[in-house]
């Protein structure tokens, strides 16, 4: 049963009850923050806040005082109560450069870590056992007009899994791997009346299971298309191209603040609270969540803000880490080359400071697409639920070739001959469970 205002009602007994007393000075901005902004949250990151609480409301006086020695020791250490504008509500940048700033930092964030640990451990021993892996697929799509060198391809994959040539769309078909993967899922999502991707015995919120991540707008633009209203419903699209409005918007409030750490945490805190939807396409406007999870992305300042690519390796890492879909699709796109004497680096748009014409960078687009392709997969195995049973291909269109990272069941794993895109899209369907 859960409370009107979204949370288990244990959970909220427990916040009545007066765990957070028990926690760390350091520990409470997370905390905090994840109460706070709880109806943006992923299942996922409601499952593992509430975890953590309830295995810490769980604990008596003398084990949660041993749980937390280590991070209480180091709190004294690094002077934390010392800190005059450490706020325990939020992460703040002030926080973040406190932290930073101290000898104790590594050792602080590996206290932290193992406390996170534990709550997990605690998990799984009520779950009794492990829990069954679920199947998962990983696809990235490096399109035709980014030229990558035969021979330098995949040396960003350290020989995780291996190459393998594609046949020749036939005529008047399509070569579009994601899409195809991914209209087999929204059909059979639509044909029962709810996500192809959700276990039969589970009532989880299935909203994040699967994502799709354009750096254009080409792919988004085809699943919103072949797939009508069922769509939005059924994946979280995000392209870079169609939150233009957005991150306009974005980069203009930034470059009004001064280069101070107080006038820093003023504006990201005007661009936490300012009303967003007016800057989204439909798809995204829809879904508060996903609203939330495009801002946390802008605020972050990764270059998500500049470029496409940047976007679609960004948003892919933070996808898993935050929701851990069973199903993401990754494209990147063609990006213009920077403009001299332009203040890339303060989020300036360099169309508007730089009259020089924009020039497409195909050539660095691909070396950027060949590396962020790998990274999103490291990113990917640094989680227990992507490292038995998870699928990863990586389509090079301008070679004809796919990298493939595969657990032994797989059924293509061991293909010797080209393969057909829409076998392959077959076979990443039957390892999802879904009727092609």
């Amino acid at each position: 049963m859960e409370t009107s205002k979204g949370m288990p009602e244990r959970l909220e007994d427990a916040l009545r009850d007066g765990v957070l007393k028990r926690l760390p000075l350091t520990f409470l901005p997370f905390v905090n923050q994840q109460l706070h902004e709880w109806e943006f949250l992923f299942p996922n990151e409601r499952r593992s806040t509430e975890r953590l609480i309830l295995y810490i409301e769980g604990l008596s006086p003398n084990e949660s005082a041993e749980l937390f020695s280590n991070l209480v020791r180091l709190e004294d250490k690094m002077g934390v109560r010392r800190w005059q504008q450490f706020s325990t509500e939020e992460q703040s940048i002030q926080n973040a450069s406190e932290l930073a700033r101290s000898p104790y930092f590594q050792e602080w964030r590996r206290a932290v870590q193992a406390v996170f640990d534990a709550a997990e451990r605690n998990a799984v021993r009520d779950d009794s056992g492990v829990l069954k892996p679920r199947n998962r697929a990983i696809v990235l799509e490096i399109p035709a007009s980014l030229p990558v060198e035969e021979t330098e391809a995949w040396q960003h994959w350290h020989g995780m899994g291996r190459p393998v040539k594609l046949q020749p769309a036939a005529s008047g078909s399509s070569q579009n791997l994601p899409g195809s993967v991914l209209a087999g899922l929204i059909a059979q999502a639509a044909e029962a009346g709810e996500s192809s991707l959700r276990p039969e015995d589970s009532s989880e919120d299935s909203r994040a299971e699967s994502w799709v991540i354009d750096g254009a707008r080409s792919l988004v633009d085809s699943c919103l298309t072949n797939a009508a209203s069922a769509a939005p419903a059924r994946a979280i699209l995000l392209s870079y191209t169609k939150l233009d409005a957005y991150r306009e918007n974005f980069s203009r409030e930034m470059n009004t603040m001064r280069k101070n750490l107080s006038d820093a945490d003023s504006v990201y805190d005007h661009l936490r609270k300012v009303e967003v939807t007016p800057w989204c396409p439909p798809e995204i406007a829809a879904d508060a969540a996903v609203r939330e999870f495009v801002r946390a992305l802008y605020l972050s300042g990764n270059g998500a803000v500049l470029f496409g690519n940047s976007f679609v390796e960004w948003a892919a890492s933070e996808a898993l880490r935050r929701a851990r879909p069973r199903f993401l699709a990754a494209r990147f796109s063609v990006r213009s080359k920077p403009k001299p004497f332009t203040g890339v680096a303060i989020f300036e748009d360099p169309d508007r400071v730089n009259p020089l014409p924009t020039v497409d960078d195909n050539l660095g687009s691909a070396v950027d697409a060949e590396i962020l392709a790998a990274y999103i997969w490291l990113s990917a195995i640094r989680y227990e639920e992507y490292r038995q049973s998870t699928v990863c291909v990586c389509v090079a269109e301008s070679l004809a070739e796919a990298y493939l990272v595969a657990p032994p069941e797989f059924a293509l794993r061991e293909a010797n001959q080209p393969m057909a895109v829409e076998a392959l899209a077959d076979s990443l369907r039957s390892w999802l469970g879904v009727r092609g």
